[in-house]
């Protein structure tokens, strides 16, 4: 399972934020995608704003329940780049110019 796949899950799984934050941040620190690093980061920041002034820290929830911005732009990035059936790495590879050899006819 790639890490885009990882984000929907862990996005969609019922868990305590305090989990949510952990899945999230054991994924921002295998990926090498600086995109998703970044959208992870921002969810973060907005979790850990949540957790600072929730009452109700251990009753478990799905980050979509009550979606924030910055949730629904991750869980957008990842179901695109899900879409494209292409790995991490060809992912950052062709952002970084790489193109797929072109087979001679």
């Amino acid at each position: 399972m790639n890490s885009y796949e990882r984000t929907v899950r862990t996005i969609n799984e019922v868990k305590t934020l305090k989990s949510h934050m952990e899945s999230l941040g054991k994924i921002l620190a295998t990926s090498e995608d600086d995109h998703l690093r970044a959208f992870i980061a921002q969810v973060v920041v907005a979790l850990q704003h949540q957790l600072q002034h929730s009452t109700s820290k251990s009753i478990p929830t799905s980050l979509m329940f009550y979606p924030a911005p910055q949730t629904i732009q991750l869980l957008d990035y990842c179901k695109f780049q899900n879409q494209q059936k292409k790995p991490e790495w060809q992912v950052l590879a062709e952002r970084n110019g790489w193109t797929p050899r072109q087979l001679k006819s």
